[in-house]
């Protein structure tokens, strides 16, 4: 049967003739559209005009339920029902987060997804075949009301993806998902889905029994119709994937329900240090609800969901995520040009994983490094990183063999007449890089954009070297290049528009999240991290034990220690934004002594296998001996001759408030512009705890006023500088970054 699909322009006949059939305007359902076909089945199509994508929020469920309201009162039943999305290569993205935040009281919130809850469950209570057709994202609230319909046929889109990413926000399903996917696929895998958040794709799905089936992506709507029509006719329906029916059995006695469980919350406690109440609690209401009755067990998950809602960790996560998603996004009017060739100057590794971003994206890249033995890694790295991409089915073979030919290897500078943009990653010195993009300049076209890569160089230095030097922009990737999320975007007072807006736009297509920042030293990362880093070295310096300064911020959440931090990085690399950042900022970024002497002995981190900690063949193998003096405490041990000299609380507070304080003057310098530039900037790029919600709104949290007292009387003890101009005012007039 073939069928056409939707579009938001307009609607075909078939549609029209529904429409008359049922005495109902288009506009009665918002972004809902019934069609009714001639063989008696009903598509309800999915499609928001005001949206890229399908979100459900308190509009669309009001309209979903108006929609299934004029299907019930037809005079006869439909066959089957099947849920489809109008939207190229979108069902449906999750909840509307941005109303989370209108809710006011746990009474409200447990009132709303009562709501969603009773409205799912009607549409499970249907007396006839329903299907979801369910082709790119189903996330969240998505797949809940997907969970509610009797049947799911994925498509075999790469972009197709279920999953209850909840916990990702501090919450837990509660449109019935944690109750219907424990039913569905078995406790066991069901545990391990809603606590991670992680999504699958469609055959993984399928293997699962989370989807009774998958079909090709092309003409994957009126494939489920035949399908459908299918399921109609079969005598008995097909058997689901899911676990055997043994791990059932098993599941089914209550010790080996506590056994999962108990296992589960041991992973999530060395995962999180406990400081994440969401999947715990969600660990709680699967272990209480399983085996009970439906109605009682979404009682459960919606008086946990008003709980969690409010909690300051969801809160937080939140915020994050609307302040990224924000930054994803391309602004309206943008001066972005196409680009679809790009060349890299300089291989290596992160040389190699930009070459596996930019091909990935479609992109052409040409690799130039002036030895071959570079390339080679390069080539190595990016086939590794797809053939990562292949084993998880992300790729096929021949896609990957078609991205990696869009790589071409060269010795010599030239070539580059038809280049969209340019970006060198070669050696961190200003005289190399200013040499090397005079000689590309006059290589490339007029309209090509140049970027460069550096950590922190002065951009607007680089561009002195140019004819035109509005074309030069800085893109800052953070190492790795392939894992984490964030790209500085640099501009300078010269920057063009055009240059400025193809950078984030590239930054945006090969799925990084992009923060406009005006060059200066050490951009905004580096030069918020750097006074952490020192406080962290100064107290070594005093006698302090390495491994306390690193447990004790770890258990404030960074994800690894700032001295396990340096020795990632590269002492040498440290050294070197150090001693920028310090001829730019003065003695408050804190001495370098320490950081100069091992580096001079060769000591450079985990790569030379010696730094502030010893590694053997990449594993840490104790504190680096060197630096063990008879001077060194254990901030662990409590009173007499053996109390510690900094006590643990403190050594947070010196590394986090000297942060805070950096934070607050590169806004005040207009580094960036907003506080959510510096918090996002700083998750996204250093790690920093999202359950606190960025470095100022944990200032906020903490307190304006008692981080500008500690500075003051560090300084009156003899540090370097005491609070900005900034901080102190906020204290004064009672201020917080956020209102």
């Amino acid at each position: 049967m073939a069928l056409r699909e939707p579009h938001r322009e307009g609607r075909d006949a078939k549609g029209d003739r529904a429409n008359r059939e049922l005495d109902f305007a288009p506009s009665d359902f918002g972004p809902f559209r019934v069609e009714s076909l001639p063989t008696g089945i009903v598509i309800l199509w999915f499609d928001d005009p005001e949206r890229k994508v399908n979100l459900l929020d308190s509009r669309s469920l009001d309209m979903l339920q108006r929609a299934l309201g004029a299907i019930k009162v037809r005079s006869t039943d439909p066959r089957a029902l099947i849920l489809a999305s109008g939207k190229d290569g979108q069902f449906i993205a999750g909840a509307d987060v941005t109303e989370f935040d209108t809710v006011e009281t746990p009474a409200e919130a447990e009132s709303k997804v009562k709501y969603a809850q009773e409205l799912f469950q009607e549409f499970a209570d249907l007396p006839y075949p329903t299907v979801a057709a369910i082709d790119g994202p189903c996330l969240g609230g998505g797949t809940e009301l997907a969970l509610a319909f009797r049947h799911r046929v994925a498509s075999s889109s790469r972009n197709t993806s279920i999953g209850l990413p909840e916990v990702k926000l501090g919450i837990l399903p509660g449109f019935g998902g944690s109750q219907r996917l424990p039913r569905l696929i078995g406790f066991t895998q069901a545990v391990s889905m809603i606590v991670s958040g992680r999504s699958v794709d469609s055959h993984r799905a399928r293997k699962m029994g989370l989807v009774d089936d998958v079909l090709p992506r092309e003409r994957f709507v009126p494939r489920v119709i035949e399908w459908t029509e299918g399921l109609l006719t079969r005598p008995r329906p097909s058997k689901r994937g899911g676990p055997p029916a043994h791990h059932r059995a098993f599941e089914s006695l209550a010790p080996l329900r506590s056994y999962v469980l108990s296992q589960a919350r041991k992973t999530v406690l060395k995962q999180t240090g406990g400081h994440y109440p969401a999947p715990l609690e969600i660990l709680r209401v699967l272990g209480a609800t399983y085996g009970t009755r439906l109605p009682e067990g979404l009682k459960v998950e919606r008086k946990a969901v008003a709980k969690l809602l409010f909690t300051p960790e969801s809160v937080n996560l939140r915020h994050i995520f609307i302040m990224s998603e924000d930054a994803k996004r391309s602004p309206a009017a943008s001066a972005a040009l196409p680009v679809d060739s790009v060349a890299v100057l300089g291989a290596g590794t992160m040389g190699g994983e930009i070459a596996y971003l930019f091909t990935r994206a479609g992109i052409r890249v040409r690799l130039r490094d002036i030895k071959p033995e570079p390339i080679l890694g390069s080539l190595a790295r990016a086939r590794s990183l797809f053939d990562r991409e292949v084993s998880k089915r992300r790729l096929t073979r021949a896609e990957m063999d078609l991205a990696m030919a869009r790589i071409e290897p060269v010795l010599e500078l030239n070539g580059l007449g038809r280049t969209d943009l340019v970006l060198e990653a070669v050696v961190e010195d200003l005289t190399v890089k200013q040499g090397l993009l005079r000689d590309v300049e006059s290589q490339v076209p007029d309209t090509c954009v140049l970027a460069t890569n550096t950590s922190s160089l002065s951009v607007r230095a680089m561009g002195r070297a140019l004819r035109r030097p509005g074309r030069l922009a800085g893109m800052h990737f953070f190492n790795p290049a392939a894992r984490m999320p964030l790209v500085e975007v640099i501009r300078t007072e010269a920057t063009d528009p055009a240059a400025r807006d193809t950078v984030l736009a590239l930054a945006r297509r090969i799925k990084k999240t992009p923060i406009l920042v005006r060059d200066s030293p050490g951009f905004l990362v580096n030069r918020v991290l750097m006074p952490y880093l020192s406080e962290a070295v100064g107290l070594v310096e005093r006698g302090v034990e390495i491994t306390a300064i690193d447990a004790e911020l770890r258990r404030f959440g960074m994800p690894m220690g700032p001295l396990e931090l340096l020795d990632e990085i590269g002492l040498d690399v440290a050294r070197k934004v150090a001693h920028v950042l310090r001829e730019a900022f003065g003695a408050r970024v804190g001495s370098t002594g320490l950081l100069d002497r091992l580096v001079a002995a060769g000591s450079l981190g985990k790569k030379s296998g010696l730094g502030f900690y010893r590694y053997e063949q990449g594993a840490r193998r104790g504190v680096n001996p060197t630096l063990v003096t008879p001077s060194s405490q254990k901030s662990g041990s409590s009173g007499g001759k053996n109390a510690p000299l900094v006590p643990p609380a403190e050594i947070r507070d010196r590394l986090l408030d000297a942060m805070v304080n950096e934070g607050a003057m590169a806004l005040d310098d207009r580094v960036v512009e907003r506080a959510e530039d510096v918090d996002l900037a700083m998750v996204m790029g250093t790690g920093f705890p999202p359950f606190r919600g960025g470095l100022l709104r944990y200032a906020d949290d903490a307190g304006i006023g008692a981080i500008v007292e500690r500075l003051a009387r560090r300084q009156q003890e003899g540090a370097p500088s005491g609070p900005c101009g900034k901080l102190q005012r906020m204290a004064l007039g009672n201020e917080r970054f956020y209102r």
